[in-house]
């Protein structure tokens, strides 16, 4: 079994896959192990998954437990603020947050020795049929696999390969920046500060450090072409510990984004014997924990497979998992895309009323977050 990618779906598929024990060698285009972006918040889900594949224990030894909640404007005022402990009253594990790369290298470490090969060339050759195997070539000499999982990202060459008429990505008009930064004197506390077509978010990380991101949505009159000038002309007069924790950005690595995702989904998950994973599968905006349901697809990828080698027994499994997978991804897709709008609201109208209604009640944080958070985590993994 080849796979494509030592992302967080490469790793935790070949993890899983290890786990039924298939033969698993995951190729990657990087030098080294790497996670743009900073921090990661793993849902009860995310932890679900992780414990299918042995890994739970230790991201929870790397985690921080998330035990607040809220909503700000700029200027400071709460305008909805909510304890998280009903999270794990109601789904059996609170929100943890831990850097992106210590996941990594927990899902790393779960993989036999050398079965991650860096700096590795890899590109789409043959998804392969009924009876000849899926093929990738790597760094020009072509290997052959039962299966090949693309676990390539965002912008999946394999995407691009199986789905050649496939409009692509799309560019939501919203940009990005994220960072980690020392928290020491500061007060933070996980929230989120919604202003003007404008998002802040932060989550507190272990060891006294802190992840925020700033997004912006592009307007006629604003324009970002680049990193250059970074998040402090839009967010540096907004209330402490902003201005800040963008000051001490300066001294770290900030990473910036163009938001982009597909707004049509593609329509399989697989060809031949080539199935795509995380955002290779369902590129989406950055609101309902895409690297949860990475996981998710990893440890149902590996559940369907099983043991099975034949063809019959490979292309079922690809078929139960293609229809598990693309329904609860798309609908997520979809309510991420909403949610992205309501906080990202540039009419200063519509930006009052929805203001008022969260402070007032009518979108009261634990309401909102109780159905939404359902239809994120209420997620059972596969048993045996």
């Amino acid at each position: 079994m080849n796979v494509i990618g030592a992302g967080i779906a490469g790793l935790a598929t070949a993890v899983a896959l290890a786990d039924r024990g298939w033969a698993v060698r995951v190729f990657e285009r990087g030098p080294e192990l790497r996670a743009t972006g900073g921090g990661i918040g793993i849902t009860p889900n995310g932890m679900l998954a992780l414990d299918a594949i042995g890994v739970g224990d230790a991201v929870r030894a790397r985690a921080v437990v998330q035990s607040e909640g809220g909503v700000r404007v700029p200027g400071g005022r709460w305008i909805a603020r909510s304890g998280l402990r009903f999270v794990e009253e109601r789904y059996g594990e609170p929100i943890r947050a831990l850097p992106r790369l210590d996941l990594v290298k927990a899902l790393a470490d779960a993989l036999p020795p050398g079965a991650v090969q860096f700096g590795a060339c890899v590109e789409p050759a043959g998804a392969g049929d009924a009876r000849t195997p899926a093929t990738i070539r790597v760094d020009g000499t072509e290997l052959e696999s039962d299966v090949v999982v693309a676990a390539d990202g965002i912008r999946s060459a394999a995407r691009r390969a199986l789905h050649p008429w496939h409009p692509g990505l799309h560019h939501t008009g919203s940009v990005s920046w994220r960072c980690v930064v020392p928290a020491d004197g500061l007060t933070v506390a996980a929230a989120e500060t919604w202003g003007q077509g404008l998002r802040f978010s932060i989550l507190p990380l272990p060891g006294g450090r802190v992840h925020f991101s700033a997004l912006a949505r592009m307007t006629g009159r604003r324009r970002v072409v680049g990193a250059e000038g970074g998040p402090a002309p839009l967010f540096g007069g907004w209330h402490d510990p902003i201005p800040h924790l963008l000051e001490r950005s300066a001294r770290e690595v900030l990473f910036f984004d163009r938001i982009e995702e597909l707004v049509c989904p593609v329509d399989c998950f697989f060809t031949g014997r080539v199935v795509l994973a995380g955002d290779a599968a369902h590129p989406m905006t950055p609101n309902v924990g895409s690297a949860n349901l990475a996981l998710e697809d990893a440890v149902e990828l590996a559940y369907v497979l099983g043991p099975a080698r034949s063809w019959d027994g490979l292309r079922a499994g690809l078929t139960a998992y293609d229809a598990s997978r693309r329904p609860r991804t798309s609908r997520l897709s979809r309510m991420s895309r909403w949610m992205g709008r309501f906080a990202e609201l540039s009419s200063p109208v519509a930006i009052a009323a929805r203001n008022s209604g969260v402070w007032l009640g009518g979108f009261l944080p634990e309401a909102v977050s109780r159905r939404s958070m359902d239809a994120m985590v209420r997620w059972v993994p596969p048993a045996g």
